[in-house]
């Protein structure tokens, strides 16, 4: 194999390494994202009296 061979592919792994790392963040974020809005939904669909709207409001007020 030779250098720039070499070189190549570890400047390849390191880019698929940042990708990964790159979509996991994301995907950390997203899972926060939902969390916060099923923990509201939760709490709102407690109480006895909760509208379609209401949900439709926490569901759009986090991007869901």
């Amino acid at each position: 194999m030779s250098m720039v061979s070499f070189v190549a592919d570890m400047v390849r792994e390191d880019r698929d390494h940042d990708n990964w790392i790159d979509t996991l963040t994301e995907a950390s974020t997203r899972l926060d994202v939902l969390q916060t809005a099923v923990t509201e939904l939760r709490h709102l669909c407690e109480s006895e009296d909760v509208h379609s709207e209401q949900v439709l409001e926490v569901l759009a007020s986090h991007g869901v």
